[in-house]
């Protein structure tokens, strides 16, 4: 045994500081786009389709990257991920919103996605290296909550510093944060665990093992996917719909912080209820309930209409721990991937169809497309009744 002092870096609960921050800090910036469609709209004179291109850039980026670089963490030990990719982020992310062309505003969102894609699977599963294991379940979590609360805060942080310090200057405020945390990664976790020694070896290789798990879960997966788009959809649009109707940008960032705290209220909510009740059942519940308090926000306005979309678009998102376990619990030797292929490329595909969502836009008008985003979670409804889910009482 060594004979070295335990400081406060080797401690397991420091490490996962460590990355729990960095979590929220990469989900801040990464949610800062919703925020400023509208001001990007008007700076740039572009369409709803261009607007929507942005966010499949990201989505397109997490498809092709995220299983790369997952594939990368888990055969090295040091933190490079980590460190660089909030610092991509917030560069890709703050920079966006002053962009003085369209092209530069593409350029910095591929930016930021690579950013977002370089953190999450080394910060993820760095959290099972850092940790003992009876203690990973509820680390997961705080790692978990930690990007959560940083997503739910970006509207009002992004409006703040807008308001203080102008968008232009926003870059140079955002990245004092994440530069000090990557020293402190650097200085202090170089490595993930001293003990991560052994890697694992290639049986078929990245896509053989993708393929294998996706093979399995290909319905959660569909079900993810709904409920991403959905989510995704409507906090792209529900801004942009917000202005037309007279609204600001601080009202913009309320309203996207209040769903944000809905859907962190509702997902401890369904937790708790799919143990007693069981997860298909629901589920089930949420798919259908969702649409059904979403579509009357069309043919309503205001703040009726408001209410409505925070409260469908909570519940909608409240399904994301449920199909989470369901995955893992069909693959329980594969959980990475399983997360990877219901979170990671779930997420990036719904970012991808928003381009296309932004022509439906421009040719049928907001309301209307927006009633078809709230629709999709129903399109899913038929696989939760296969046998994936039968068995994930």
């Amino acid at each position: 045994m060594s004979e070295r002092s335990v400081t406060v870096a080797d401690r397991p609960n420091f490490k996962l500081s460590l990355l729990s921050i960095g979590h929220f800090f990469n989900d801040l910036y990464a949610a800062f786009l919703p925020t400023f469609v509208p001001t990007i709209i008007s700076r740039l004179g572009i369409t709803m389709a261009q607007a929507g291109a942005l966010n499949s850039v990201v989505g397109v980026m997490h498809i092709f990257l995220q299983p790369l670089l997952g594939y990368v963490s888990d055969r090295t030990a040091r933190s490079y991920l980590i460190m660089w990719g909030p610092i991509l982020t917030c560069l890709g992310a703050t920079f966006l919103p002053g962009s003085p062309t369209y092209g530069l505003a593409l350029f910095f969102v591929g930016l930021w996605g690579i950013g977002s894609a370089t953190f999450h699977p080394q910060g993820h599963g760095g959290v099972g290296h850092v940790v003992p294991r009876d203690k990973l379940t509820v680390s997961l979590a705080v790692f978990a909550v930690a990007g959560n609360i940083g997503v739910t805060v970006s509207p009002l942080f992004a409006v703040a510093l807008t308001k203080i310090v102008g968008i232009e200057k926003i870059p140079y405020i955002a990245i004092i944060p994440v530069l000090i945390l990557a020293f402190a990664i650097y200085r202090y976790m170089p490595v993930l665990s001293d003990e991560v020694t052994e890697f694992p070896k290639d049986q078929g290789g990245l896509f053989h093992s993708i393929f294998s798990v996706f093979a399995v879960i290909y319905p959660v997966w569909i079900v993810s996917m709904a409920r991403d788009a959905t989510s995704q959809g409507i906090r792209f649009f529900l801004p942009i719909r917000i202005v037309s109707e007279g609204g600001d940008i601080g009202m913009v960032g309320t309203v996207l912080f209040i769903v944000m705290l809905g859907s962190t209220i509702a997902m401890l909510i369904s937790g708790k209820l799919s143990d007693r009740w069981g997860k298909v059942r629901v589920l089930t519940l949420i798919l259908i309930a969702g649409p059904a308090i979403m579509i009357p926000a069309t043919y309503v306005k205001g703040n009726m209409s408001l209410v409505l979309y925070i409260l469908g678009t909570s519940l909608i998102n409240s399904s994301m721990p449920i199909t989470a376990a369901v995955a893992q619990e069909q693959v329980p030797n594969s959980r990475g991937v399983a997360s990877s292929i219901v979170m990671g490329l779930s997420w990036g595909v719904a970012n991808l169809l928003t381009g296309p969502l932004g022509k439906v836009a421009d040719v049928f008008g907001i309301p209307t497309t927006m009633l078809f985003i709230a629709l999709l979670p129903l399109l899913a409804l038929p696989v939760v009744f296969l046998k994936t889910f039968r068995g994930a009482q």
